[in-house]
Formats: structure tokens, sequence, C-alpha cells
């Protein structure tokens, strides 16, 4: 179920393509992967990067703008391979995909597919192997992302032995949420950095903050670095997404029903403020 052709198809003068996979150890140690493409006005960027946090929280990431390689699905498994960074990845899904519909409009529309909300997961980084738990996603937007009705933006996935819960919250006047747990999509969820609570389970979950994976305005980074390609992208971007915080955490989530304790994990969780 691969949506980029589809997508590509019915574009306008906007289109993203991106998708999301990461890995998290046993010990801790995790990793996120982007792939992605830009075509705006018929000009086309590639992009791709990975972000290493080690089992002390060290972070390194590197990036590029060239020669992007996608993730091929075959079954019920995703692979990723990309020889510039020296990384091979396979996603074995241990859960069923879930999707949602994020925005429509009659400018455009993002649509989010969430293949493996969790994976059984095996990475090679050069000689090194890696065995743990993963997640992966694709997102297709073919409207500018400052478009977005958005203040606040809230995103996470928990996999544990018990339960995989992931979420999206967007806050502007009004909020809309999607909360799965173990794939069923839940409503009226209170979704907070470090604490989520599902009323219709009494399911409450803590999230420790163990390492901040990112820390800076990475959108204005990210702009910067598209006017190589785009001259005088800078003045088409609102001021207020160009200065938007965003934060992504590593987490240790402990889930509590009915007041006790049931299970734990590792959680991998963001949120941007389009407020500063």
């Amino acid at each position: 179920m691969n949506n980029s052709d589809k997508a590509h198809g019915s574009q306008s003068k906007f289109y993203l393509n991106k998708w999301y996979l990461d890995f998290i150890g046993e010990n801790g140690e995790s990793m996120i992967f982007y792939a992605a493409e830009l075509i705006w006005h018929g000009i086309k960027i590639p992009y791709s990067s990975w972000l290493r946090s080690n089992s002390i929280g060290e972070v390194k990431q590197k990036s590029r703008y060239h020669h992007v390689h996608f993730p091929v699905q075959k079954n019920d498994s995703i692979c990723w391979d990309d020889k510039h960074f020296g990384i091979h990845g396979t996603w074995e899904k241990t859960s069923d995909a879930v999707q949602a519909e994020i925005f429509k409009s009659e400018e455009g529309d993002l649509q989010w597919y969430c293949y493996q909300p969790s994976s059984a997961t095996k990475l090679q980084i050069d000689d090194q192997i890696l065995i743990g738990k993963g997640y992966v996603e694709q997102l297709i937007l073919n409207i500018p992302v400052w478009k977005l009705p958005m203040h606040e933006l809230r995103w996470g996935h928990i996999v544990s032995e018990k339960y995989q819960v992931v979420w999206i919250e967007l806050k502007d006047e009004k909020t809309c949420q999607w909360l799965w747990l173990n794939g069923e999509l839940i409503k009226n969820c209170s979704i907070q950095n470090k604490v989520l609570f599902i009323p219709d389970r009494n399911i409450e979950i803590q999230l420790d903050i163990i390492t901040v994976l990112e820390s800076e305005k990475k959108l204005t980074s990210i702009v910067d670095k598209l006017g190589r390609f785009i001259p005088g992208i800078k003045k088409l971007v609102p001021i207020h997404f160009l200065l938007a915080d965003e934060f992504k955490w590593l987490s240790k989530a402990s889930i509590r029903e009915k007041n006790q304790i049931v299970d734990s994990g590792f959680c991998i969780h963001e949120f941007v403020n389009f407020n500063t």
C-alpha cells in the first residue's frame, strides 16, 4: 500500500511525500530516519536524514539534499537501504496499519498512513547489527504546510508488550485529535507533552523524558536550506512558521490502568509550538 504515485499524479503547485521510520533498542538506543521529496512549482527537492541517540543520550545526525532513497514495501515488510549513509533496515509488521485524512480543503489535503504502529526491526549500519522495535509512517501533503490550521502540533507513538499507542493532535481555534490504542481509534483523550489520559479505558500514560532528540527552530533551518533551490522562499513563508519551536523526545512510558501500572515501554514524541 504505497500511495506516492497516486498522490503525485494529482499534485498541483505543492507536493510533499515524506517517510518517517524509527528504531528503539532494548537499552534505549534510538534512530530516526527521513526520506522525502518536495515538489514546488516544478522544482524537485529530495531530502534524507538520520538521527542517532546512544544509550547515554548522545545525539548525532546527518542529512543531505540529493539521492533520496524511499522505503520499499513487500507484504508485511518494509525495507530501506541508503548506501550513502551505510544503512540497511528491515521493519517487519507486528500490528495492523492505521490511517487518517488529517486535513482537507478546496486547496488541498494531508493524508497520513501509519503502515506499522509497531515493528520488529533489524538495522545494519556499516558492520554493526541492531535489533529492536520500530515504527513506519508516510504523509502526503499537497498544500503548503503553513496553511494547515494549527498553533500547536503533538505527535507520538509508544510500543510496549501489551500496548501500541499512536497519536496526532492539531490545536488551533479548535482541537483535531486522533489516538489509536492497539489499532482502535479512541475519541476524547487528553494529550499533553508528558501525560496521556484515555478516559474510556481509564488508562493514564506518564512520559518521562530520557533524551532530548531535537530542540531547535528546525523549520527555520530547513527553509534556509530550501532557499538554495527556491530563491525568495523566505518571503513566502509566514514568520510564525519560521520561528516555531520544535521538540522531539525519547521517553520512558509508564502505563497505568485503573491506577495500577500494567506495562511500560519506550516512546518517541514531538511538540511543535507555532505561537512563539
